[in-house]
């Protein structure tokens, strides 16, 4: 049992002692008030030695040696508890989980990643590594200490309640990333989520092959099955092993670089056509996919295709073409 909980026990006793204390005199002792066996009360388990307050009968003086043992106990256990606190410096820890949720609570288009395990925990660091902010969603006490060492930020709490997601800054993140081990749990964060926000991006693991459907009906824009992926590279390497390495190599920006550009409102290719927007040579990557704001995916765009805000262009270049993209928005 931790020193904060024992603490909020043996206050909580302490409190009861005091009560029952009180309302026994006022029981045995004809004529006293409340006000006044409360203050007997407080005299006798402080220990100021002020004397009687009145002339106990028989079972009053049992009654006050009762109130004695038992409220000295809890106020000893009281005090004991609280220095427990101060020395183990469970009071700095909680001033720094408040500052922490501060820092979350100023946070915007960051990624929440629901559930800490292998899966949640790669993907965290992935992204992280993209300079992109994270925050978990962990309830396992273990996993905590290892996210306090790490010193990223998360929230503790169950992620399927409405209230823990509010807490991980849900209305101003761009995405969410469900990873809980249970199937259940992740269509009910995806259910809670979409509930929330109409226009969030979801993306959710699914443990079997057979609830991608019933995560994408929960509101899932993207579900990741580890066995059809697994399956799928398997087969891939067998088949096709230089695309994989390929493509490999472009996911980590080695040497080259699949990223995702999506057009803004002040975006310097806004309403102009491919080659006029001569985002080749600019950036040094080769637009090889347009997906339109509808969903439309336009593969291989002829240099005369039109780029509209909220496009989301996919591009290929040497590594560190997000960068230059991004710079040449600015």
């Amino acid at each position: 049992m931790s020193a904060r909980r024992r603490l909020i026990l043996s206050v909580s006793a302490l409190v009861c002692v005091f009560v029952i204390g009180s309302l026994g005199y006022v029981v045995l002792e004809d004529g006293v008030s409340f006000a006044t066996a409360a203050y007997m009360t407080i005299i006798t388990i402080s220990t100021v030695g002020y004397g009687e307050t009145w002339t106990l009968d028989p079972a009053g003086r049992i009654w006050t040696i009762l109130v004695i043992v038992f409220g000295i106990g809890t106020a000893s256990l009281s005090f004991s508890s609280l220095f427990t606190i101060l020395v183990s410096g469970e009071i700095r820890a909680i001033r720094g989980r408040l500052r922490m949720q501060a820092d979350i609570d100023r946070m915007t288009n960051h990624v929440i990643v629901c559930g800490y395990g292998r899966m949640g925990a790669l993907a965290a660091d992935d992204l992280i590594r993209q300079s992109i902010t994270v925050v978990v969603v962990e309830s396992n006490q273990r996993v905590i200490r290892e996210l306090e060492e790490a010193k990223r930020p998360y929230v503790r709490g169950d992620a399927t309640e409405d209230e823990t997601l509010r807490k991980a800054g849900l209305m101003r993140a761009k995405c969410l990333v469900s990873t809980l081990p249970g199937d259940a749990d992740n269509v009910y964060v995806t259910l809670s989520a979409r509930g929330l926000r109409s226009d969030l991006r979801i993306i959710a693991r699914a443990e079997k092959a057979a609830t991608e459907v019933k995560l994408l009906r929960a509101g899932a824009d993207s579900v990741v099955c580890p066995q059809v992926i697994g399956a799928s590279r398997i087969a891939n390497l067998i088949a096709r092993p230089h695309v994989v390495e390929f493509v490999e190599v472009a996911a980590k920006g080695v040497e080259l670089e699949i990223s995702e550009y999506v057009v803004g409102p002040d975006s310097f290719v806004k309403d102009k056509t491919l080659r006029e927007s001569n985002l080749r040579q600019r950036s040094g990557g080769i637009v090889v996919a347009i997906k339109r704001a509808d969903g439309e995916t336009l593969f291989q765009p002829e240099p005369d295709e039109s780029i509209h805000e909220r496009d989301a262009l996919v591009v290929i270049g040497t590594s560190g073409v997000s960068e230059r993209l991004e710079a040449l928005s600015v």
